[in-house]
């Protein structure tokens, strides 16, 4: 009776620290992120510069058996 009534115990101590830290840190204002966001995202640019200009490929051939990579048993000798 005396385990059980220790276990509810620290269960209600661990929701009530883990509920009062979820409070404190969603009402203050550095729960966002540090900095300015309206930054440009230049990797962004560029990503979508370099797809732009890339000449369009051709679609894949079928792969075959014949055509397939070949794998080289994994012996130590040659």
């Amino acid at each position: 009776m005396t385990t059980a009534f220790v276990l509810v115990t620290l269960l209600a101590l661990l929701v009530l620290g883990l509920d009062r830290n979820h409070v404190r840190t969603a009402t203050t204002p550095r729960s966002r992120l540090a900095g300015s966001t309206d930054a440009e995202d230049r990797d962004l640019l560029r990503v979508t510069a370099e797809l732009r200009s890339a000449a369009p490929t051709r679609a894949r051939e079928a792969v075959s058996a014949r055509t397939a990579a070949r794998v080289r048993p994994a012996s130590a000798t040659r």
